[in-house]
Order: structure tokens, then sequence, then C-alpha cells
């Protein structure tokens, strides 16, 4: 699916991604940054083998990889606390949704999501019925008039050619699932964004095995010191 973007629709999309991964990303920069501050601070007090300025550094170093740690516990302890934000969240955006050739961030981060997942709607199909869709679409440069089912909706090959082309223009309510999804997108989204949110959570866990290593250091180097005291 090649669609041309101008920038206002780039940043709409963007925009939107923001919304999801905000919550996640924010702590962790603030995290990062205070991170950053403490090890230019210990390289700093490293030329000085200051006492009193290593203990200041091993306590807050220690205190801020704890909050880390229990930021990591909290995210994953409880997946379907974040997996439901991610759907209240996702679920705003969908009842947006108008249409493919309307070109507006909203319509095209759904679609991406419909087709990606190989879902529709937000609970089922039936969402659509509640909402003020476009009848006209155009996908694959073909024009499709009178349009009943999105057409992400429809069942794709890995080209992502529709397998049945009449497939928008046919009433869902009458055909079976051999041409379109029926699963709703709300588990199978909350499920993909708490992955990765996941994978990420555990990548910064590589930043805790350094901060617990730099703890045991600045100890040992506090050790040598009070011995020459």
């Amino acid at each position: 699916m090649r669609i041309k973007l101008n920038d206002n629709v780039i940043d709409d999309i963007n925009r939107i991604l923001r919304t999801f991964i905000r919550p996640v990303t924010l702590p962790l920069m603030a995290i990062s940054l205070v991170f950053i501050c403490i090890y230019l601070f210990g390289v700093l007090i490293a030329f000085n083998r200051s006492s009193t300025f290593f203990l200041l550094y091993e306590v807050t170093l220690t205190v801020c990889t704890i909050v880390h740690i229990v930021w990591i516990s909290l995210l994953l302890k409880n997946p379907e606390s974040t997996t439901k934000s991610f759907q209240i969240n996702f679920e705003k955006h969908f009842r947006s949704y108008k249409s493919i050739k309307s070109h507006d961030g909203a319509s095209l981060f759904i679609a991406v999501v419909m087709i990606e997942l190989k879902c529709c709607g937000f609970l089922d199909l039936l969402d659509f019925n509640e909402m003020k869709l476009v009848t006209q679409d155009v996908y694959d440069g073909q024009t499709y008039d009178n349009v009943l089912m999105p057409i992400p909706c429809c069942k794709m090959n890995d080209k992502l050619k529709l397998i049945d082309t009449n497939c928008p223009i046919t009433n869902y309510a009458t055909d079976n699932d051999k041409a379109h999804h029926t699963k709703g997108c709300k588990e199978p989204f909350g499920q993909k964004a708490f992955r990765y949110i996941s994978d990420l959570a555990f990548i910064s866990i590589t930043l805790v095995i350094l901060n617990i290593t730099l703890v045991v250091c600045v100890v040992l180097v506090l050790r040598e010191l009070w011995i020459y005291i």
C-alpha cells in the first residue's frame, strides 16, 4: 500500500503515535537524563577522590537504580492495566476513521493497524454501523463507489492485494469471512502494544545492570578510601 503523504498528514500520524509512546518514553527519558547527570558527577569526583562526594554519589545512584527497578516492575506487573490504557487510546482514534482516500492521520493509522493485525473494527466489524464512513474510497489504483465495508477490513495477500476485489462493496452482514476479517482490533492491538513496551522495559534492564555494577565499584572505592583515612 503506497500512499503519498504530505507534511501535515505525517505530523498528524506522528502526533497519534506520541499519544501511545509518551506515557512510557517520558519516564524513561527522565530516568536516563538523571543517570547521565549522575555519571558526569561520578567523572568529576573520580579526580578528587573525596570520600564524602563518593558517598553522595553512591547514595544517589542507589536510589535512582531502585526507582528504575520499581518503574520496570510496575510496568510489567500488571499487563492488563497497561494493555487497557493502550486500548482506550486506540478506540479514541478508531472513532475518527473515514477512509484511506481521506488521507488524514487517524484514518491511515487505523488502516495500517487493521491491515497489519488482520482485524476489523474495535470490537468487531459491526462498529462501523455507528460511524459515518466515506462511501467512496480508492485502493491499489481502483476506485470503489458505494463502499459498504472499510477496505482495510478486507483480506489481502502478502503483496497487500485484495483477495476479493468486490469485498469493499459487499454487505458484510450477508457475506462469510472468506473475504474479510471478523475479529476486532481491541485485543490484538493491546497485546501487540504491550509486547513492544515489554521489550523496551527489558532493554532498559541493561541500564540497571550497569548501575548495579557502578554501585559495587563505588563501594569498593569507598572501602579503599576509608582504609587510608
